[in-house]
């Protein structure tokens, strides 16, 4: 069985954003590279960075 949402369905919430593993270099770099995106208004490339970082913590620690 599908579940299906209301029509007027709206995120209320932003999901919260991985941060960066204290002391290691790539998850700063991607931190950075994440704020530098969205400062130019490219929250596609924030989102892709957002997907890194979690990809990178989930191997790395």
């Amino acid at each position: 069985m599908e579940t299906q949402r209301p029509q007027n369905y709206r995120l209320t919430e932003l999901p919260v954003e991985p941060a960066a593993e204290p002391g290691c270099a790539v998850c700063l770099s991607f931190v950075v590279a994440r704020r530098n995106a969205r400062s130019i208004g490219d929250y596609s490339a924030a989102s892709d960075r957002n997907v890194e970082l979690r990809a990178h913590r989930a191997e790395a620690h």
